[in-house]
């Protein structure tokens, strides 16, 4: 995804039409957070500028005259579990939701029981962007799965550390999540292919205020920003 600074969509195109078009603007609150930069009006169209977009989890890029908003469509047919609707990201893209930051850091090849039980190590930074304290069970989080190259699914035993850690406005921490196959998988092990964290809404005890409607995530543990 590439840095772009701000700017408005197809305010250009706008402009360049009606040159002597008066601009109205207005102040941005994004998750009653006042922003920087600010809307404006033309002709009747309102236009936000795409750092706002970016504060709501809405990747952009750019690749010669196409803006892109949003994940590009998975490469595989949509349905199963690996094609829930998330937002999607790569390795250290910090994906919000509303509630959550997560930004996965890194994924190490570990093994345990002199190599019997091999499997992988992500780093995972989690931070509370909600306006009251949480945690993750409480807030609609169901899962956290790695999937493989070759389509199967690791669970973490450790899962529970980010589940029930209560964390403050604002405050994070870093985890680290262990993924172990068995001994009948391990000598056939692939390489990891996407973290997949589910998150369900309806099912949030605090009534988390998420900003999307499709507050999973997805990374892509082939690409790194």
């Amino acid at each position: 995804m590439n840095t772009l600074r701000p700017r408005f969509f197809p305010l250009f195109i706008a402009l360049a039409l009606t040159p002597t078009a008066a601009a109205q603007s207005y102040s941005l609150v994004i998750n009653g957070q006042s922003a920087p930069a600010k809307a404006i009006v033309v002709n009747g169209q309102t236009y936000v500028p795409l750092s706002a977009l970016k504060l709501l989890g809405i990747p952009s890029s750019l690749a010669g005259s196409t803006l892109t908003l949003g994940s590009a469509a998975p490469a595989t047919s949509p349905g199963g579990a690996n094609q829930r609707a998330s937002l999607e990201g790569c390795i250290n893209e910090t994906l919000f939701n509303g509630v959550w930051r997560m930004t996965v850091k890194s994924v190490t090849p570990i093994s345990r029981y002199n190599g019997q039980n091999k499997g992988y190590a992500l780093s995972v930074e989690w931070k509370n962007g909600a306006k009251t304290t949480a945690d993750a069970l409480n807030s609609g989080v169901k899962s956290f799965q790695l999937i493989l190259q070759d389509g199967s699914t690791l669970e973490s035993e450790n899962v529970q550390e980010i589940q029930y850690k209560k964390l403050a406005q604002g405050a994070g921490n870093t985890f680290t999540l262990n993924f172990y196959a068995d001994s009948a998988q391990s000598p056939r092990l692939t390489p990891p292919d996407k973290l997949l964290v589910e998150i369900n809404p309806l099912a949030s005890a605090m009534k988390a205020a998420y900003t999307t409607p499709t507050p999973s995530f997805r990374v892509r543990l082939g690409c790194q920003k």
